[in-house]
């Protein structure tokens, strides 16, 4: 599962927008949207259009019902080319709530949309069936386990399973038909935003999902595309992760911990992945039950309890201020140190987990898995150590009956002038991906980022500036000029923990 957002432009509060004409309409071109001025602190401004796009809910379908993608386009500044592409950004998840009070956060202005506007339009393209472009498909939260019964993963999966049957009814029930939401008409919804803005060409940035999403562009409308900027990679058969690739994601994140002058002391004979696939192999035979201070619960540690917590329990690993407490988190665990685990093992226990929307599901359910690639993740020796990445999408998917089928999951090749950059200690969409993805990218730069997360792409800007002169100069001509096949970024401050005594 990834759970990110191209440029972390985060956005929250639904709003009431102006409707534009049908993108269907020859007149669409002549929509008027509500347009506003933000401030970009130091008393810059950025002009801004933004309303609601009606699209077909499914295109196939004569007389489908319409919904509506919630768009901005922040607008070129003074002076830039007008011939220029503009940036259609593709945010990850799927889950990106649309746009809210974070576009009256200057910071956020100036750090994430001055960059494209000074050479052109960026437009932010809202995910069908999700937040701010209605319908939110919102499902409702699975109840917790009852204390009264035994928090088994069968009581687990069937609680999940019944929650999203419950959220499929509510919507179908709504007269929504769920089939219409999936990847293939996301990218349709960013042709029809296009038209209704007048564009001819546009650039496409993508990252996690927002790649997934851009490259069904690239496939599906390669007309429309000048060019993109594709990282975090998530190709069409990669939308559930590779067991081994997120281990060989950990394995590098290890040794660069161990190049530390303060961690490598820490660090068990052999290193930490060694260390803990053999405390997971001892609990697989010997399970513990630990009391939770105050209280008289009890959390049970066990073999799965342990996978589970291998990408990081104090942070995430998705990104690298994340994966500086990942050596620290795991130590703990070696040294049987559980009193930052148990009370969340234990609370965590009778939590069925997020539910996210009908659209979440019906989107990466439907992009789905190859039946030879599932095989292999299943004989991956790598799951005894990180367990199942997949694991939520075969619980659930079954519910919702979207699978757009193996043909849309086969790699293509483009010609589309192509950066794609991806980092190399990317736990959520792993390194692996952009390795398998990128001889199909035949007109390309592959960037490989040393020390990057799944944030591989923002990190590098921010620390390099020659990399960033060399991303923009590539966005606004579509030359690869000074683009690097290799960045490094600076060591990490790596939080440094304190054995228990004895």
């Amino acid at each position: 599962m990834r759970h990110t957002q191209a440029f972390h432009l985060s956005f929250a509060a639904a709003l009431v927008l102006p409707v534009f004409a049908s993108a269907q309409d020859p007149a669409a071109a002549a929509f008027t949207p509500e347009r506003v001025v933000l401030a970009a602190g130091n008393g810059r401004t950025v002009e801004a259009d933004r309303g609601l796009v009606p699209v077909p809910l499914v295109r196939s379908e004569p007389g489908s019902r319409t919904i509506h993608v919630e768009v901005y386009r922040f607008r070129r500044q003074m002076g830039a080319n007008p011939a220029t592409p503009p940036v259609f950004l593709l945010n990850g998840g799927p889950g990106f709530p649309g746009l809210g009070s974070s576009v009256n956060d200057t910071a956020n202005i100036a750090r994430n949309v001055l960059p494209f506007t000074r050479f052109t339009d960026l437009v932010i393209v809202g995910q069908r069936g999700i937040g701010s472009s209605p319908p939110n498909t919102v499902c409702a939260a699975a109840p917790a386990i009852p204390v009264s019964e035994e928090p088994t993963p069968e009581r687990r999966a069937r609680g999940m399973r019944e929650a999203a049957a419950r959220c499929r009814a509510r919507w179908e029930a709504e007269g929504y038909d769920l089939r219409g939401f999936n990847v293939i008409e996301a990218a349709a919804d960013v042709n029809d935003v296009r038209r209704a803005f007048g564009y001819d060409r546009i650039t496409v940035f993508g990252t996690s999902f927002g790649s997934h999403w851009g490259m069904a562009v690239l496939r599906f409308h390669p007309e429309i595309v000048a060019r993109a900027v594709m990282s975090g990679l998530e190709g069409p058969d990669h939308t559930y992760d590779s067991p081994g690739g997120v281990l060989r994601a950990l394995q590098r994140i290890a040794d660069a911990a161990a190049q530390d002058a303060r961690l490598g002391p820490l660090l068990p004979e052999g290193g930490l992945i060694e260390a803990l696939s053999a405390l997971i192999r001892a609990f697989e035979r010997t399970p513990v039950d630990h009391p939770i201070p105050g209280s008289n619960a009890h959390a049970r540690i066990t073999a799965d309890a342990l996978r589970g917590l291998t990408r990081g329990y104090t942070a995430a690993t998705s990104s690298r201020a994340g994966i500086r407490s990942w050596p620290a988190d795991m130590l703990r665990l070696i040294w049987r140190d559980w009193s930052g685990v148990a009370p969340r093992l234990a609370m965590g226990a009778r939590l069925l987990g997020p539910m996210q929307t009908a659209s979440f599901f019906m989107l990466d359910c439907g992009s789905g898995i190859t039946a030879e690639r599932h095989a292999r993740h299943a004989a991956d020796p790598a799951q005894a150590i990180v367990g199942d990445p997949g694991q939520f999408y075969d619980m659930l998917c079954p519910v919702w009956g979207a699978d757009l089928g193996d043909a849309f999951r086969q790699n293509f090749p483009t010609q589309i002038p192509t950066l794609l950059v991806h980092g190399t200690w990317d736990t959520s969409t792993p390194y692996d991906n952009a390795l398998e993805l990128a001889p199909f990218f035949e007109n390309s730069r592959f960037v490989t980022v040393d020390g990057g997360s799944h944030g591989a792409l923002n990190e590098a800007i921010a620390a390099i500036p020659d990399f960033a002169a060399a991303v923009w100069h590539f966005a606004e001509t579509g030359e690869f000029r000074n683009v690097p096949e290799r960045v490094t970024l600076p060591p990490l401050d790596w939080v440094v923990p304190q054995r228990p005594a004895g």
